[in-house]
């Protein structure tokens, strides 16, 4: 999956590059994509508070790919629920997390919100392109730390640097759209529907017996992380207040997060 990453990262930097990201409210935009960039890339992998979610991902993605929890689920799934639908729904919920599906979309959707004057359009796309380049380090380094094994080549067990399937980058790209378009979305009940779609992606690797649960859950997280640093900037520049999600043992804990 490392290609396929890079080669959208090698598309959204392109998209950056030929505009700049409209923000809600009339906020003074982002003159420089490179300076955006490097800005979601110091809130993403320097801020704290943010190394402390990833931190704390980590974590909980450990137990399941360290015990016996990684291969029971999967055990269940492809035995007790795989089916010719799910395949077939596997399917067309996997196209999302494909890169050259990705890639032109954020392309065409930046063009024909600018071309049509479609701000919302053009801001989508924007912050989707974001998400993907400040998240691809982070995956692509995953992948190959943490050393995890597809459930067709053994268990999930972390071994470092002896593989590069630790973390699913289908569940990551996938991901993105659904998460950026919750993120803008003011409606809780649309969030609740688009946050559901998110998952699909990563769902569909899991029936695919292309990765573990916590591999596909890694990727998710990746990516919302990647998406509300997108948003908590482009937010603070407006005077927004964002809400956000923490995993914790046991349980989620949602933050609360304005700027005066």
């Amino acid at each position: 999956m490392n290609r396929p990453v890079r080669a959208i990262a090698v598309s959204a930097l392109l998209l950056l590059a030929i505009g700049t990201p409209c923000l809600a409210k009339e906020a003074p935009v982002i003159s420089h994509p490179v300076e955006t960039v490097v800005l979601d890339a110091k809130n993403y992998y320097l801020a704290p508070s943010n190394l402390l979610k990833l931190g704390i991902g980590i974590a909980v993605a450990a137990v399941p790919a360290n015990t016996n929890a990684d291969q029971w689920i999967r055990d269940e799934y492809q035995e007790e629920i795989r089916s010719d639908r799910t395949d077939d729904l596997a399917k067309i919920f996997k196209v999302p997390g494909d890169w050259f599906v990705a890639a032109p979309v954020y392309l065409g959707a930046f063009g024909a919100g600018r071309l049509l004057e479609i701000p919302v359009l053009e801001q989508w796309a924007q912050r989707s392109a974001r998400a993907t380049v400040v998240g691809v380090p982070a995956v692509l380094f995953l992948q190959v730390a943490l050393g995890g094994n597809r459930p067709t080549e053994g268990d999930s067990h972390w071994r470092p640097f002896q593989n590069s399937h630790g973390v699913s980058g289908h569940a990551f790209i996938g991901s993105i759209p659904f998460l950026t378009a919750a993120k803008m979305s003011d409606s809780p009940y649309a969030k609740g529907v688009l946050y559901g779609l998110s998952t699909l992606t990563g769902l569909s690797r899991i029936n695919d017996d292309a990765h573990y649960f916590s591999q596909v859950a890694l990727g998710w997280y990746l990516a919302y992380l990647a998406c509300e640093v997108v948003s908590k900037g482009d937010a603070e520049r407006a005077g927004d207040t964002q809400f956000g999600i923490a995993p914790l043992a046991g349980g989620m804990a949602i933050t609360v997060h304005r700027v005066y």
